[in-house]
């Protein structure tokens, strides 16, 4: 059972920080000239059937878009596993970054270790990664970067869709992962209620457009985010949990548009009748 609201072009509270930010240098510093700041996030869309997604990530790199396959590596802060888990609702953390000759670049390349893993119910399976770990993973990336100009990525790391369930048991790991411009589309805030800290109610949040959905799981205190979104009309469903007397609410024609955040406020279930 669902509650529809209808809601059209509705008021973007906040601006996103721009995509990028000029790098002062002197005039007489030809390779500062000549380079471009990056630096890549990471960051997840949640996995509803797991209790850990513990990626390694050992390696970070830019290819270039020269005809070369040129690639660079870029100084990766922290190597080592990171529970994708842990990094929802806008939550990210920096994992490389660095100077590169500006202009146009094609892909980032990860290079995972060996140590990736899921918990099932308490019971950590290895997560078999043969062709990552042999080659890398290969993301799809054209920009052009400006010289003395400092520039942001987030590689949104889907957890539920990049782990596949074996018949016999096993897990592997086939990534699917999006990859943006921090200050790319815009985003969906909102605080859905009855927080899970207090009772179960809200089980997830999603949202569609085009075929294209989403998944946020809120916070204990109720607050989801949908960052970098393509600017559309987006439909939004607060998902009640099925052992609950709750309804679903459905909020449609959410209009999101380049650098801005669209604040829905509280959204809070209803019991059924």
């Amino acid at each position: 059972m669902k509650r529809r609201i209808f809601k059209t072009g509705l008021l973007a509270l906040a601006s996103l920080a721009m995509l990028w930010v000029a790098v002062g240098c002197d005039v007489n510093e030809d390779v500062n000239e000549k380079k471009a700041t990056i630096q890549i996030k990471l960051t997840d869309a949640p996995a509803l059937n797991y209790d850990e997604v513990n990626i390694d990530i050992q390696a970070v790199s830019v290819g270039i878009a020269n005809g070369e396959g040129e690639w660079i590596d870029l100084n990766i802060h922290n190597p080592g596993v990171y529970n994708l888990l842990e990094l929802r609702n806008g939550n990210t953390v920096l994992l490389a970054g660095g100077d590169i000759p500006a202009g146009d670049i094609s892909q980032i390349r990860l290079l995972l270790g060996e140590n990736n893993s899921v918990v099932v119910d308490g019971m950590e399976y290895d997560l078999d990664t043969p062709s990552a770990q042999q080659s890398g993973i290969k993301l799809n990336l054209h920009q052009t970067l400006l010289p003395g100009v400092a520039y942001s990525f987030v590689m949104d790391f889907d957890a539920a869709r990049s782990v596949v369930a074996r018949g016999n048991g096993t897990y592997g790991l086939k990534p699917v992962i999006r990859t943006y411009a921090e200050a790319f589309g815009g985003s969906i805030k909102g605080v859905a209620l009855p927080a899970r800290v207090d009772t179960a109610g809200v089980a997830y949040v999603q949202i569609v457009n085009d075929g294209d959905t989403l998944i946020s799981i809120p916070e204990d205190d109720g607050f989801f985010l949908f960052p970098g979104l393509a600017p559309a009309m987006w439909d939004l469903t607060v998902v009640a949990d099925e052992y609950t007397s709750y309804v679903d609410e459905v909020i449609d024609g959410i209009e999101v548009k380049a650098g801005e955040v669209v604040d829905l406020g509280v959204v809070e279930l209803d019991v059924v009748e």
